[in-house]
């Protein structure tokens, strides 16, 4: 029963880490040959779980690190820059992290094009993109996400008390903090939950919801319209109401994305 409950335990871990990262459930089946190791030299069950989670952190880091770029490189596949570009950072070190920051390397070079059009003062974070390897592999709780033409974008917020713009995203997630409809605007996402798509807010319950922030409407309007203006940029999706209130009308690249997924006034989507 013990044999059982640990091989349920490991095929948890492992499903997990795959589910969220891809290449954690592999880099995890590397790690089992260095905890036997760990479990025979170290008899204290509480110092072998400190080596334990060193040593899987260590394999982990060193594989995401030394292994994954080459090879998601030969899949057609480039990271996202993390430190090396003042104007294009993650919103949240965990989409680094959990590997979720690659994309095809046209949609870096179109993304980093616009982020360095943007004023010096602004910086654009990103949110999921895609995975390092293999076509159609579902990066959720995304719909897409899946081919490494796929990015998400903060919005750009600035701080009123200060007058300073915020450096990543108002959400712990990333994701949820609304710019919802005004009264007198087209209320997309009331349509969409009241034909029962109850998925289509369910970020926005997990982030505070404090409007200390002020949606920059002249910043957004422009990296949207750069966005649409660019030619390796094939779609953007945006909620309705913001499309109309940032008067973007006349971009087609601007489009609804449907009530099947969920809503679009907490993030940008763009895809090649």
């Amino acid at each position: 029963m013990n044999v059982f409950k640990t091989f349920l335990r490991r095929a948890a871990l492992f499903l997990i880490l795959t589910v969220l990262t891809q290449v954690g459930g592999v880099l995890y089946l590397l790690y089992q040959l260095i905890r036997w190791q760990i479990s025979q030299r170290v008899p204290d069950k509480w110092h072998a779980l400190g080596y334990r989670l060193l040593a899987f952190a260590a394999v982990y880091t060193a594989g995401s690190l030394l292994l994954v770029p080459p090879l998601a490189r030969l899949n057609g596949r480039v990271p996202l820059p993390v430190f090396s570009e003042a104007a294009l950072k993650p919103a949240n070190y965990f989409f680094v992290i959990a590997n979720r920051h690659y994309v095809k390397s046209a949609l870096l070079e179109a993304t980093l094009d616009v982020a360095n059009q943007m004023n010096t003062s602004v910086t654009l974070f990103y949110l999921d993109a895609n995975f390092p390897f293999f076509d159609g592999f579902p990066l959720l709780p995304h719909r897409s996400h899946d081919n490494g033409g796929k990015l998400d974008l903060a919005f750009i917020y600035e701080n009123p008390a200060t007058g300073k713009l915020l450096r990543g995203s108002p959400s712990w997630l990333g994701y949820g903090y609304l710019e919802a409809p005004k009264a007198g605007e087209y209320d997309q996402p009331a349509n969409c939950e009241g034909r029962g798509y109850w998925q289509y807010s369910l970020l926005s319950r997990f982030a505070q919801q404090d409007k200390s922030l002020d949606f920059s409407a002249s910043l957004n309007r422009q990296l949207l319209l750069r966005l649409a203006q660019h030619p390796a940029i094939g779609k953007i999706f945006l909620e309705p109401h913001l499309k109309t209130r940032l008067r973007l009308q006349g971009q087609g690249k601007i489009r609804f994305h449907g009530c099947a997924a969920v809503r679009h006034d907490d993030h940008i989507h763009i895809q090649l």
